[in-house]
């Protein structure tokens, strides 16, 4: 799958997503049936962006590749791909993400509930949806970019 494909699905699956999200976002009560939908599509939505962040660096060159997914957030964020605001929700999808996926009998299903009644997933459907236009000099830093 080319870079471009990879993108194109990228925003397909999120705009899939979205509309699951956007539904259940406007209901009070959720059946069992209904959070196990909201919990599939936050993951989806929080390990495409993880994916997306990943095929970022790789395809512009980044000489490392970070395995977490909070890392490539970070370099990203270093190199100045992203702002503060979607850096920040970005690192605490990935908390739930991860409280979701590891600590299932003990997830609060009400905090997720608040963050989609909230539409606190609006800023990583953006950052899906985006079309990848950074400049000269962004694109030297990924390229340059080291751990320091």
């Amino acid at each position: 799958m080319t870079f471009q494909e990879y993108l194109d699905k990228t925003k397909l699956t999120a705009l899939e997503e979205l509309e699951i999200l956007d539904e259940m976002s406007k209901k009070e009560e959720w059946s069992k049936i209904e959070i196990r939908a909201v919990k599939n599509s936050m993951q989806v939505i929080i390990e495409n962006s993880i994916g997306k962040a990943k095929r970022i660096l790789k395809n512009f060159n980044c000489p490392i590749i970070p395995q977490k997914g909070s890392d490539a957030f970070e370099f990203m964020y270093d190199i100045g791909l992203i702002e503060d605001e979607l850096f920040s929700t970005l690192k605490s999808a990935i908390g739930l993400r991860n409280a979701m996926v590891h600590d299932y009998m003990n997830f609060n299903d009400k905090i997720l509930q608040d963050v989609v009644q909230k539409r606190s997933y609006s800023n990583i459907i953006e950052f899906l949806e985006v079309d990848i236009n950074y400049s000269s000099v962004q694109l030297k830093r990924i390229e340059n970019f080291f751990l320091q």
